[in-house]
């Protein structure tokens, strides 16, 4: 896909253009989700997480590439990339962010799992929408494994609910395979969860999440304060998502 020469101009790239707005996840026990990393009172989960926890068939690891604050630059880039008449330049700083992950850490979520990323998925709209989401179309052109298409239900009454009947691949997995499934952003984490848990369900050995922003509101306990403690932290392509320092 990529050589280090490559990944070289891409992180330059994406700090030039966005590293004095983007900021990577942090990953500290009690201070963030040990999941999803947005900020925590104290303790090992956010709410959300927590809730899910004894889920079976959760994903097997999930990273962050960075947060997107409501009503900050992050958040307008997260928002305007798939916008109907979406700014260019938004467009090009997520598809940084998915170059820079997935040439310089590609071999990280297989490291974690013992087991290297055979396949790669993006969560769809839910309930199903007709065309190709902008985020499907940033991947296809990036991700260099097979893809493992998922089908969105049609009717959802719930769709936050993480549900494994919410979304199944479009074909037959190996019984071995590593799905790494991309989505855009997080807020609950429902639907990337339930993505997870329809390939469980489908066969898949191992899935991993990779998500490019992680949303965060201002105006919810601490977050603005914690938000602060990051204003100096220009983003830094070279710390894992996976583990938040050094890749596995």
């Amino acid at each position: 896909m990529t050589g280090p020469e490559s990944a070289r101009r891409w992180s330059a790239a994406l700090v030039s253009r966005a590293g004095g707005y983007l900021r990577n996840p942090v990953h500290a026990d009690r201070v963030t989700c040990a999941v999803c990393t947005t900020p925590v009172d104290g303790y090992r989960r956010c709410i959300p997480c927590s809730r899910h926890q004894n889920l079976p068939g959760l994903a097997d690891a999930v990273a962050f590439l960075s947060y997107a604050v409501a009503g900050q630059q992050s958040g307008y880039v997260m928002r305007g990339y798939k916008a109907p008449r979406p700014l260019e330049e938004h467009r090009t700083i997520v598809a940084l962010l998915l170059l820079v992950a997935l040439s310089g850490h590609a071999s990280c979520p297989g490291a974690l799992a013992g087991k290297p990323v055979t396949h790669w998925a993006t969560v769809p709209s839910l309930p199903a929408k007709r065309g190709e989401h902008p985020f499907h179309a940033l991947v296809s052109k990036i991700a260099s494994w097979p893809e493992a298409p998922l089908i969105a239900a049609a009717n959802a009454p719930q769709p936050r609910v993480i549900s494994p009947e919410h979304f199944r691949p479009s074909g037959q997995l190996p019984p071995s395979a590593h799905v790494l499934v991309l989505d855009d952003t997080w807020a609950t984490g429902g639907h990337a969860q339930s993505a997870a848990l329809g390939l469980h369900s489908a066969g898949a050995a191992h899935v991993s999440l990779l998500v490019v922003a992680r949303w965060i509101n201002t105006d919810y306990r601490d977050n603005a304060a914690f938000l602060r403690t990051l204003a100096d932290r220009d983003y830094d392509p070279e710390i894992c998502p996976w583990t938040g320092g050094e890749c596995p």
